[in-house]
């Protein structure tokens, strides 16, 4: 058992807030993977203890993921700029953007495009299943998330029949992407906001909120705001009786939040899913 500090940090908001699939309580642990490695986490105050199924997962590896290096407070008090976002940040303060694999993220949110989080996970689950390998941990069981290459040799139909639907050609041929080198993920966290967001769109089946959540949850561009119903409730605070359009509430975010618009994002997302959503917003 491993044990690393956690200040200001909330694995709970972090893991719910809809941007990771593959995390699962089981035995009062978070159970999930980073690349191969089964990991279980959990928070005791300002502290992480964590198990993982290789030791490749050290203490600095799981601080990489849960973003522990960044100063959250210079964040959000940058984010912290009217009443809306600022109860948000009171009721989910510690919610931070995962740093997660890139492949896995684009992969992830090609299958997440107009579905609820039950049902992507579901869709990513037995994705995993057919053409991923085993691993385990304290008998969780669950299988890695599979390599573009294994998926770009897949058929459609097996892809179909997992229940991708109509996102399985879109999957499969962003897959062939990744494989044969013209989309080059590892380039994409080097470039701006801009073009890796560019690139992104050029990939079947990813638009406008696919490729903004593939830009903040994959490739740290910060800038990036997903808009959704979720988030579109919660900018009729800006906007009150006036037209929004995607591209006015991109443009408001943007100016509004500053560089860090992607963090009031999943705070207000958080906020309208788990608390103002009971008050039937309409």
């Amino acid at each position: 058992m491993f044990e690393i500090p956690a200040k200001d940090f909330s694995l709970q908001a972090s893991l719910s807030s809809g941007q990771a699939f593959r995390w699962n309580a089981y035995d009062g642990w978070c159970y999930g993977l980073l690349g191969s490695s089964v990991v279980k986490v959990r928070q005791e105050g300002e502290r992480l203890l964590y198990d993982a199924s290789d030791p490749s997962v050290t203490p600095e590896r799981l601080r990489h993921y849960f973003v522990l290096d960044l100063n959250l407070s210079d964040i959000l008090s940058s984010i912290d700029v009217d009443l809306q976002i600022h109860q948000a940040i009171a009721r989910h303060r510690g919610l931070r953007v995962l740093r997660q694999d890139g492949w896995e993220t684009l992969a992830s949110f090609i299958c997440a495009s107009f579905n609820n989080i039950k049902r992507i996970e579901g869709m990513i689950e037995r994705l995993c299943q057919a053409y991923g390998a085993p691993v385990a941990l304290n008998g969780w069981r669950a299988f890695t998330f599979p390599r573009p290459e294994v998926i770009a040799g897949a058929s459609e139909h097996r892809l179909r029949s997992l229940g991708l639907g109509y996102r399985a050609p879109y999957l499969r041929a962003t897959a062939r992407l990744v494989a044969d080198g013209t989309l080059p993920l590892a380039q994409l966290q080097r470039v701006d906001y801009e073009a890796t967001k560019a690139a992104l769109l050029g990939c079947d089946g990813v638009g406008d909120k696919v490729a903004d959540c593939v830009a903040l949850f994959g490739f740290e561009k910060y800038e990036a705001f997903p808009i959704d119903v979720w988030v579109e409730r919660a900018m009729r605070y800006y906007f009150r009786h006036r037209r929004m359009t995607r591209a006015r509430l991109h443009q408001h975010a943007r100016r509004h939040f500053g560089p860090y618009a992607g963090y009031a994002q999943q705070y207000l997302y958080h906020e309208i899913r788990n608390v103002r959503s009971a008050t039937r917003i309409t």
